[in-house]
């Protein structure tokens, strides 16, 4: 997320103590002698044709994956039927937004899933019951047939759901971040080059979204290994250690306007890969 790269600016110095540890302690380097490999495909789709939701015959079937754009203004007038769907703990959480645009949008987030997940489950929306795993990734529980994921930035929500490990990231194209401050820490030589070349914002985050998809798929978070996740298009072959997984992933990036980008990642190849407007 963006709020981490601002983090990250702010405390380059760390990262810095960080790769000496990872040096001077050679149980803390990758083992390359005996590195399993792992193949990351990236791939980009162009003129999205995103179907309206009432056409949605809410069943993801193996080897599928089912993408849905949110937009929070337009949802807006639904806070009155999502709102009872949250539980307790949901409720206090989201009363601990400040603002009342945040709260919003956490209810919107909040009820869209449960009523999204209710139709693939066959299942009440209040009743779902969700968990966190390695990193903080949610799932629902008793579940073991769906998994999804969920990000949001600025007006848009993006959830994914499969029936295999899934990871998702939207990111708003800001024009005004600079981006060039954590290029070399978290991006390789030719990724870099593929930033400054062409498309500069968009290309960053393009790449950034197709990072953290990959790390929230496996549940690794972000860490210090992120310069070594690939993001350019094509296939790579990477240490199954950087990204904590011995399965083949799939990366799909994709608009989901002109002024946000985003990036589903999976176990499955994305061929049938299907676009809803929620």
């Amino acid at each position: 997320m963006i709020n981490y790269l601002q983090k990250y600016c702010r405390n380059a110095w760390m990262q810095l103590l960080i790769n000496k540890l990872i040096f001077f302690y050679p149980k803390k380097r990758l083992s390359f002698s005996s590195m399993s490999l792992s193949k990351v495909t990236n791939n980009s789709f162009d003129d999205i044709n995103w179907l309206d939701h009432t056409d949605c015959d809410y069943i993801v079937k193996d080897q599928s994956i089912d993408a849905w754009r949110i937009n929070i203004s337009k949802n807006l007038s639904k806070l009155d039927y999502f709102a009872p769907l949250l539980n307790t703990a949901e409720i206090a959480r989201g009363n601990k937004y400040y603002q009342t645009k945040d709260k919003n949008r956490f209810t919107i987030s909040r009820g869209a899933l449960r009523h999204i997940l209710g139709l693939y489950l066959h299942l009440p929306p209040a009743s779902i019951i969700f968990s966190t795993g390695i990193n903080k990734k949610p799932f629902v529980e008793n579940q073991s047939g769906i998994q999804f994921n969920i990000s949001h930035s600025g007006d848009w929500i993006l959830i994914a759901i499969a029936k295999s490990a899934i990871g998702v990231d939207v990111e708003f194209i800001n024009p005004s971040f600079h981006f060039t401050d954590v290029l070399e820490d978290n991006f390789s030589i030719d990724e870099i080059k593929q930033i400054k070349d062409k498309s500069p914002i968009e290309t960053f985050f393009k790449f950034w979204t197709r990072k953290e998809s990959i790390t929230k798929t496996t549940g690794k978070g972000l860490d210090e290994n992120l310069k070594l996740i690939p993001a350019t298009d094509g296939t790579h072959f990477v240490d199954s250690v950087i990204i904590d997984s011995i399965a083949n992933l799939y990366i799909s990036t994709f608009k989901l306007n002109t002024e946000y980008i985003g990036s589903i990642g999976s176990n499955s190849p994305t061929s049938n890969l299907r676009f809803w407007d929620y």
